[in-house]
């Protein structure tokens, strides 16, 4: 009679088990892997997706600066400025354009694809940032006017000059923009809301034409963290005498109230405005349909 040792067999029926179950495992894993492949890949095609179409409107937004002689022309920088999403506002992702003349920009749109509502829609939002007149014409249809300067600028107080170094220029840039703040959605008195932060990197960066040295940036100034309510430029300019100066200028680019502070004072304020019908002075913005997801 062959004996047949318990424990061997124990051991076996345990081996064949495990091994169903690593086959099992082996299965459920590779599963998950093709269906998460699957997903990352449609989120690149909807990724492409939005990008292209964002890239053909704003290609085929048209502007044109005004003048008493002869409308100039401006360009579009090629490729969008700034990506973001911003899942607060159901804006699962967007971009920002800016068009320039003679290399300092005169105007910047966003393109947000939005879900209010549960629906599919395009937020376009432009505003000038020319210290003169423009006119837009978008391949919607619409056309807009300004009918004041896009921005004004103003001295920063207690800046020291601009250097005439590249590297530290851009610093002094990063370092002036930390003595701005300000607050979203806040009352008639200017309180409650929701404070704002500088956005840490430039939205847009220029140099001057002449000397190559940084001359200004375009910051976003947010209360999401990623969706700029409000620009800060900061430029170098020139004061009465010719000397070079740092000086700011800002541009609203949300319907909500806001505030901006320099050095923890107020220096500029609006309230909210209506959604529909939103044409203003230096800017605008208006909801177009989206045919995808």
């Amino acid at each position: 009679m062959r004996f047949v040792n318990p424990v061997l067999i124990s051991w076996m029926a345990a081996s064949l088990s495990l091994a169903g179950l690593s086959a099992r495992s082996s299965s459920v894993a590779a599963a998950d892997d093709v269906e998460q492949e699957a997903e990352q890949q449609a989120a690149l095609e909807r990724r492409e997706r939005y990008l292209e179409w964002m890239r053909t409107f704003a290609e085929g937004t048209k502007i044109v600066l005004k003048d008493q002689d002869k409308d100039q022309d401006v360009q579009i920088v090629p490729n969008p400025v700034f990506r973001y999403s911003d899942e607060e506002r159901l804006i699962p992702d967007a971009t920002l354009w800016v068009w320039t003349r003679d290399g300092r920009p005169v105007a910047i749109q966003k393109v947000e694809g939005n879900n209010h509502g549960g629906g599919r829609q395009w937020t376009i939002c432009f505003a000038s940032l020319s210290e003169g007149l423009l006119k837009t014409n978008w391949p919607s249809g619409r056309r807009y006017e300004s009918q004041t300067p896009g921005v004004t600028f103003k001295p920063i107080p207690m800046a020291a000059p601009p250097s005439d170094k590249p590297r530290l220029r851009a610093a002094e840039l990063k370092s002036l923009k930390d003595r701005f703040s300000g607050r979203l959605s806040v009352d008639g008195a200017g309180k409650g809301g929701a404070e704002t932060r500088t956005i840490a990197r430039p939205i847009y960066e220029y140099d001057d034409p002449a000397s190559g040295l940084p001359r200004g940036a375009i910051f976003g100034v947010s209360s999401t963290g990623t969706n700029p309510d409000l620009l800060l430029l900061i430029e170098a300019r020139s004061d009465e005498d010719g000397n070079e100066r740092w000086e700011y200028a800002h541009a609203r680019m949300t319907s909500t109230s806001l505030i901006l502070r320099l050095d923890d004072v107020d220096v500029w304020s609006e309230t909210s405005v209506p959604t529909s019908n939103a044409v203003f002075a230096n800017w605008t913005f208006y909801f177009l349909p989206r045919g995808f997801q």
